[in-house]
């Protein structure tokens, strides 16, 4: 039987909403649960990070070779609400410095992934609306270069979870913002797992302040230092791919 003359356009308004509706009902029992019971304290607060840490490390040796695994998932989900730099930590001492890079990577790259499906199909108007007020150069120049601008934000620490949602709402493809944002990350991503692993180990070892004059200790914090300078190095070498 055919509908009445407006029914068709109900429906369409009626899909229109129904994505954004269920995002934020996820994201508003995300926020209850982190904002006001026991269990959020383990995100909202230094010690219960810390003991987040302890619990992540204990979970991930109990459970073997899928510790790895679980270890990714959870920073993956936990970057879509809160900054992945107490995870990247997380995946420093519990791994150490040269296997908590590659974890870490991974999961950021698939934090990064899922929060752009989010940005572009779930939360498409809030993040096109934020785009267009506080970030308007990123559509224009995610259109033009893709691959170049998301690659050059990642290297220069550009805030990582604006970033993932509002690409989102950009015209990029997919596929230039995953390479932009696996390349891009590796360099941040890299350096700062090896210095955290690397204070972990002399941390461990330290006895008197002349550990601290050791190579194990000043090439650590040298990388982390020189990683701030990358930035104006890239910019001075391609200022015109500079957003400004």
């Amino acid at each position: 039987m055919p509908g009445w003359p407006g029914e068709p356009a109900l429906r369409d308004r009626s899909r229109k909403y129904i994505k954004p509706i269920l995002f934020l009902l996820l994201a508003g029992a995300a926020a209850y649960i982190v904002l006001l019971t026991p269990a959020g304290e383990l995100f909202r607060t230094p010690a219960g990070r810390k003991a987040l840490v302890e619990r992540l490390d204990a979970l991930v040796r109990s459970t073997g070779p899928l510790g790895a695994v679980l270890f990714i998932l959870v920073y993956a989900l936990g970057t879509l609400v809160a900054p992945a730099s107490p995870f990247s930590i997380a995946g420093a001492i519990i791994f150490g410095k040269f296997h908590g890079m590659f974890y870490n990577l991974a999961a950021d790259v698939l934090g990064a992934s899922i929060a752009f499906f989010l940005g572009r199909y779930f939360l498409h108007g809030v993040a096109r609306n934020f785009l267009e007020t506080k970030l308007p150069w990123l559509d224009r120049k995610a259109a033009e270069e893709g691959f170049s601008v998301i690659f050059y934000l990642r290297i220069f620490w550009f805030p990582f979870i604006v970033l993932n949602y509002a690409a989102g709402a950009t015209r990029i493809r997919f596929r230039d913002y995953f390479l932009g944002t696996a390349i891009g990350l590796i360099p941040p991503v890299f350096i700062f797992t090896y210095f955290v692993g690397a204070m972990k180990e002399v941390l461990a070892s330290y006895r008197s302040p002349a550990d601290l004059l050791t190579p194990q200790t000043i090439v650590p914090v040298l990388l982390l230092v020189a990683s701030f300078f990358i930035p104006a190095v890239v910019k001075r070498l391609r200022k015109d791919r500079i957003p400004q």
